[in-house]
């Protein structure tokens, strides 16, 4: 009985050392990138009220949001303004883009402003991207507006992406 036991725990303990060593060579084998270069890592809906630097939705860079502009967004109060607040855990020229609807006769805008709220840079022409340059530890607001927009006029379904260029 004692020969049995100890040859079963033998075949045990080889059995596994050869399946935590093939293990680890097939984990060594496989590449890791040092860099991560994800695009979207989290995608949610705005909530309102974001329509003021005081009730501007978080943000972080890599995720997406969906929003929603020219509609009813709290009763009572039309919609053509969302604020995002952003905070720069590094140092990077980012892309921001929103993809949406355009129409002849009205369109979306990003904008950037610094924690202050002193504009430092909007998209241009219908452009539905802008590039910045974000300092590390700083915040920042991203607003997306809908210009000549009437109330009861065109709806803007609208995602907001960045992604780091540099």
């Amino acid at each position: 009985m004692k020969k049995t036991l100890l040859a079963s725990l033998g075949l045990t303990l080889l059995l596994s050392t050869s399946a935590g060593a093939a293990f680890a060579e097939d984990v060594d084998s496989v590449p890791v990138a040092k860099e991560s270069n994800l695009t979207s890592l989290l995608e949610y809906h705005e909530q309102e009220p974001n329509d003021s630097f005081e009730q501007a939705n978080y943000y972080f860079i890599g995720d997406a949001v969906i929003g929603r502009l020219g509609t009813e967004g709290v009763p009572g109060v039309w919609e053509n303004y969302d604020v995002f607040r952003i905070k720069a855990f590094e140092s990077n020229n980012i892309q921001f883009t929103v993809q949406g609807d355009r129409y002849s006769d009205s369109w979306m805008e990003l904008t950037l402003y610094d924690s202050n709220g002193q504009k430092i840079k909007r998209s241009r022409n219908g452009q539905y991207f802008l590039n910045a340059d974000l300092e590390k530890g700083k915040d920042y607001y991203l607003t997306v507006t809908a210009l000549g927009l009437q109330p009861g006029g065109h709806i803007f379904d609208y995602r907001i992406s960045s992604e780091v260029v540099r």
